[in-house]
This record gives structure tokens, sequence and C-alpha cells, in this order.
């Protein structure tokens, strides 16, 4: 009753306007998921980016997906990018990964080293560069089949997932043998397991409430303005509507942008892997009503950088009311707070009720409009 009720209050009037600036071009929106149950455990919501690739791999499609693993490296997660060849492979990069990535660095070599054409998820800066890239090299982007975008909002150091492993490892009295970052419905449970086969599993705001501040956010997502993937033939991401929440079946919001995308996914769909129903965009951004605007203003966030002695360029020319403001303030504060050695001794120090009744202030910030 309460959340139907603050549901109503929060929610957002959309403009066309405010979709061709936010979402950018598109040709439909869909609400899904993966038929399969097994694809859709652990999955990051509601498995239909596993259950896409995996169907376009075993159509011919493509040859081989980019996908990227978490894996421990001296007892710390680390993200690493593979060329998955089988559908087992696709599974087993199910979920999300908030942590920095060398996306060009390592996936590049990949691509030109691999002999076939390859679909490629990635988060929406590091397809627009993989755009880049293949526009100045025809015959590297004919090897490139698909690009599926991941909805983001930001993406975080490696500090943060360390120290969030180290406190669990201190918990268990064990090393660290595998990490998720978030399974289960809704909101999840973030999973950690040792090496005698131990879990832990704790909500995901042990990890998520350090990152939904900023704290320890990449400085490049400071000057990013792009949240749906503008660059992608695909874009997909959780939806965060309230009417969804007691669903039993978490799904996946899908966004089809060009004619390869769309067609794409229109014969996957009708295959009947995936569960699919027309959607209007403007409820997609319902559900990132918050985030979405907020990432998308690099106004607020160059206004304030002087602060910081940061420079960042103002991208897109938004209006800056003074709520946009305080909220880009608070978060470049943060992320620069999470630079220093002190910084990060009080962030971790902070007891968690005085974290959270600052995360639902900057939360109400971003609600505002």
């Amino acid at each position: 009753m309460l959340g139907n009720i603050v549901d109503r209050l929060v929610k957002k009037e959309w403009t066309d306007d405010d979709v061709k600036q936010y979402v950018g071009d598109y040709q439909s929106a869909y609400l899904t998921y993966a038929n399969n149950p097994e694809t859709r455990s652990v999955a990051a919501s509601g498995g239909t980016t596993s259950a896409l690739l995996i169907n376009g791999l075993e159509n011919g499609d493509y040859e081989g997906v980019v996908v990227c693993n978490t894996v421990i490296v001296d007892g710390k997660v680390r993200p690493k990018f593979i060329i998955a060849t089988t559908p087992e492979e696709i599974l087993a990069a199910r979920g999300s990964k908030y942590v920095e990535t060398p996306f060009l660095r390592e996936v590049l070599p990949l691509i030109r080293g691999f002999q076939g054409r390859v679909a490629v998820v990635g988060l929406p800066c590091d397809l627009s560069g993989l755009k880049r890239r293949a526009a100045k090299d025809p015959e590297f982007g004919n090897k490139i089949a698909l690009t599926v975008a991941l909805v983001c909002g930001h993406n975080s150091r490696h500090a943060l997932i360390d120290e969030t492993t180290k406190r669990l490892e201190r918990e268990a009295g064990k090393k660290l043998a595998d990490y998720r970052f978030r399974v289960g419905h809704w909101r999840g449970q973030l999973e950690a397991e040792f090496e005698d086969g131990s879990v832990i599993s704790k909500p995901t705001k042990y990890f998520n409430d350090y990152q939904n501040l900023f704290f320890f956010s990449e400085r490049k997502c400071m000057a990013c303005h792009d949240h749906y993937g503008y660059d992608a033939d695909i874009t997909v991401g959780d939806v965060w509507l309230f009417r969804l929440k007691r669903n039993p079946i978490k799904h996946t919001g899908v966004i089809t942008r060009t004619d390869k995308g769309h067609t794409f996914y229109e014969k996957v769909s009708r295959n009947n892997i995936i569960a699919s129903d027309k959607l209007d965009v403007k409820d997609i951004m319902d559900g990132q009503s918050r985030i979405g605007p907020s990432h998308y203003n690099t106004s607020a966030r160059s206004k304030v950088s002087r602060f910081f002695k940061i420079k960042l360029k103002d991208t897109v020319g938004e209006k800056v009311s003074w709520h946009s403001y305080l909220n880009a303030y608070i978060t470049l504060a943060n992320m620069r707070l999470s630079e220093k050695e002190w910084g990060r001794k009080l962030i971790f120090k902070t007891p968690r009720p005085v974290l959270k009744f600052y995360l639902y202030f900057k939360k109400g910030l971003e609600t505002l409009r």
C-alpha cells in the first residue's frame, strides 16, 4: 500500500523530447525474461541477455560472444573478458560486475585474434569506443555481428570490492574462492564462496550502499551521459517498477535500436526462447527514473567540478536546478573522498544507519525534477 503511494508520488511524466534525450534513437521496447528457469538462475535480472546470445550462437549468427567473467586473482575479485563459444561459457558469465574493466585493452586483441564473427556485451562507454574503432578499421568492424549494451549508472574501482571481500573473509575466517555481485529476486543478494565450499550471502546493500553513493566511482563515469547505450544494437537492463516487485520472476527490459538489433530480437522472440511483451519505453525510463536523468546531466557535474580541481566538459547543455547541483556536488565529493587514504577509512567506519540516511537523502535529490 505504502509502496504504491510512494510510486505514484515520485512518478515522472516523460515527454517525447525526454525520450529522445535520455534513451536516444530506438525502435521498440519489451518486458522480457528467459523461459528456461536454469538460464534465469543467478542471472542479474531475467536471463534474457544470456538466452538471446545463446540462441544467436546456436543459429550461426556469430561464432563467439565477448563476455565478462569474474575471477579470483591473488584473493581479489577481478574481471576477465573471454570470447565464449559454447552456451555453457555464456551462462558462466551471468550476473552483474560492479568493478572497473579494461575493456578495449582486453577485448580488441581478443576479437582480432578470433576466427569468426562475434556478438559483444558491454557498457555503453565501452561499446561507443568499440564503434569508433570499427569505423576506422572496416575489416575489424566486419567481425562484429551484434552489440548489446547493459544499462549503466556508473562503475566502481577495485578498492570497493576489495574492502567488501576482505570483510567477508574476516567474517568467514577463510579465503575467497568465488564471488557474485547480485543473485536472486529484485535487489537480491551478493554471494561469497570460500575455499572449503562454504557460502556467505548478504543483502546487496552490503556493497551497493557504497556504490550507489558514488564512493569509489571511476573518474571517467563523471564525464559520461550515456545511461542507455546509444551506440548499441540492443540495450538490456533492470526494470525497477514497483508493480513488478512481487512478481516471482524478475524481468529484463529490452530496447531494440538498430535494424540489425531489432531483426535479431524479433527472430529470437519467435523461437519461444524468451517471454516477451511489448512495452512503452517510458516504463523502462520509470524504472530508471532517478539515476537515468542524473547520469545524463553532465552539466551539473561540470559546474561543480571546479570545487574539486577536476575539469569536466558539459556535453549536454542541460538545465541545472538547485537539487541537481547539490546532487552533483555530493557525487563528486564522495568520489574524491574515496580517493584519499583517510577518506577510505572514514567511509568504512561510518555506521550503517548514517550511511543509509545519507543514501536516502541523495536518492531524494535524484527523485526531484
